[in-house]
């Protein structure tokens, strides 16, 4: 199935982001909008898969890694299942030792601390944003 990314022409690109962190949510929400894209922000997970289930995919999806009652393994690895090649940010304040093989050995995904401030992040989304984002050099994604 070809992946249906939805970008609105009078908005721009849309990121999903899933955070249970208010204070969190809302620094995703401001970075990606001031670096044009429309921030969806998600705190439940339930939410964020009927989404993914129901809509055209968004242009990247931004995930934190330790939601409060659980891991976002199954949200990433939903995500993969349904489109192998949409970029994911994985924005983490857990240290990005902590994720596992399958997400730091995915092409499409970028990894970046919450400790290393804004930059980081930024240039996450830019390549995530750009035409066609590339996956990361020796990686090969998932099929």
């Amino acid at each position: 199935m070809a992946e249906r990314v939805w970008i609105d022409a009078a908005s721009g690109p849309r990121a999903w982001i899933v955070e249970d962190e208010p204070a969190a949510a809302s620094l995703a929400a401001d970075l990606c909008e001031a670096n044009g894209a429309v921030a969806s922000v998600f705190r439940l997970p339930l939410a964020f898969l009927s989404a993914l289930r129901t809509g055209p995919a968004p242009a990247v999806v931004i995930l934190d890694w330790r939601l409060e009652n659980e891991l976002s393994a199954a949200l990433f690895m939903a995500t993969r299942h349904q489109y192998p090649h949409l970029p994911i940010i994985f924005w983490t304040g857990s240290g990005t030792d902590a994720l596992p093989s399958m997400i730091h050995d995915n092409g499409y995904t970028r990894v970046v601390d919450k400790a290393a401030g804004n930059p980081p992040f930024e240039d996450a989304l830019a390549w995530a944003l750009d035409d066609q984002p590339r996956p990361m050099l020796g990686s090969l994604p998932p099929l």
